[in-house]
């Protein structure tokens, strides 16, 4: 498996004197959706498309559940989910109240096994 690849044109539109070169851009052949997955790892196993499709929806939603209850959410081989907060910036502790506090993203942190695997990848330059 290689990981396609595109030389892009550098962009300076701010500098007098603009660096020119090229930058590798990973080129995605699409997405890939929840029902493919499954239909792929059924192939491989004994669990039938729903099974596998009702425990990604449970792991979904007990993902949510658990990031709205303050904790980070480690999934082996996978990552880390946490949330990060915004809120206006305030004075004192005291002018600062709940409803004001948002929820900016979801972040996610690949599991060092994943990020190892992927980055012991080939890449392949495709032509334009």
């Amino acid at each position: 498996m290689s990981i396609p690849y595109r030389l892009t044109p550098l962009k300076d539109n701010i500098s007098k004197s603009p660096r020119k070169g090229y930058y590798a851009q990973v080129v995605t052949k699409g997405t890939v959706d929840t029902t493919s997955l499954c239909r792929e790892i059924a192939a491989g196993c004994t669990l039938t498309v729903a099974d596998l499709r009702a425990a990604i929806e449970a792991i979904s939603s007990s993902v949510a559940d658990r990031l709205m209850d303050g904790y980070n959410v480690y999934i082996d081989g996978l990552g880390t989910f946490s949330l990060s907060a915004e809120s206006k910036v305030v004075d004192s502790e005291e002018d600062l109240r709940s409803p004001s506090v948002k929820v900016k993203s979801i972040n996610f942190r690949s599991a060092v096994s994943l990020k190892k695997t992927v980055m012991n990848s080939s890449f392949e330059k495709i032509k334009k």
